[in-house]
């Protein structure tokens, strides 16, 4: 059994917190931006922390300022659980109530039971996606529109998707698409994701009589052309275990980049 610390980086150990990331291009470039982050006072070596055994670094984070953002931990697949349950708790301590921590299968192992031992309780498991819109043109659905959505039959069928209360941020377009009969039956909306170059798209989804015709294949699609007027690139996600839509990304050229577990503080 492997012993193991847990302490702040120090200026001399400051690259340990990028030493499991397997591009070292990327690596380098990220230790310079964490020590012009250091030198302007925007990080303090406080807000890291490295876990370290006789083997060398098992993990590490860089705790982020804003409570809204997620913990987001690496650390070796082979890591003990109970190291990994030493650092969970050390992230549980410093978390704000309602701060999320976040698991990301390319950065450390998708095992729940490490966190939850530490008071952690999974709260979300999603799969994330991104499209290159350059590369996979989509071509507008001849029977979409762009709706508005104080208009009654959109304000109505926003109620039976349970979005009745949904308001478009600046930038962002409603699409409509009707069933075999011309009614309107999807909604989804496209807009910026606040990432330079990346649309975000809310596929609100399709009144439950007309599940089952391809409409969230297709709205998504149409979506995805919209952005592509503006972006060059898309990025979302799904439940884990939201297989229909799961397969509407595969269809449509997404591609499956990670798998991602958010878990919430237990409240005792």
């Amino acid at each position: 059994m492997h012993t193991f610390t847990l302490q702040p980086a120090t200026l001399e150990t400051l690259p340990d917190l990028l030493a499991l990331l397997h591009d070292r291009v990327d690596a380098a470039t990220r230790l310079t931006a964490l020590k012009e982050r250091l030198a302007s006072g925007q990080l303090t070596l406080k807000q890291t922390l490295l876990l370290r055994s006789e083997r060398g670094v098992e993990g590490s984070i860089i705790l982020p300022s804003n409570s809204r953002v997620p913990l987001i931990p690496t650390y070796r697949a082979d890591t003990s659980p109970e190291a990994v349950t030493a650092l969970a708790r050390a992230l549980h301590e410093r978390a704000a109530p309602q701060q999320l921590l976040l698991l990301d299968g390319a950065l450390a192992p998708l095992q729940p039971a490490p966190l939850e031992a530490a008071g952690w309780l999974l709260d979300d498991h999603q799969m994330v996606y991104e499209t290159d819109l350059v590369a996979c043109p989509s071509p507008p659905d001849p029977l979409a529109q762009m709706v508005d959505a104080d208009r009654p039959d959109v304000r109505d069928l926003l109620g039976a998707l349970g979005q009745a209360e949904l308001k478009l941020a600046e930038g962002w377009t409603l699409i409509g698409l009707p069933d075999a009969s011309g009614s309107l039956a999807a909604l989804g909306a496209v807009g910026p994701s606040g990432r330079p170059g990346w649309a975000s798209i809310n596929l609100i989804g399709v009144q439950s009589q007309a599940r089952g015709q391809g409409l969230g294949t297709r709205l998504h699609a149409h979506l995805l052309g919209v952005a592509a007027e503006q972006y060059s690139h898309h990025g979302g996600g799904t439940e884990a275990d939201n297989h229909a839509m799961r397969r509407v990304f595969a269809k449509n050229g997404s591609r499956h980049t990670s798998t991602q577990m958010y878990f919430k503080k237990a409240q005792g």
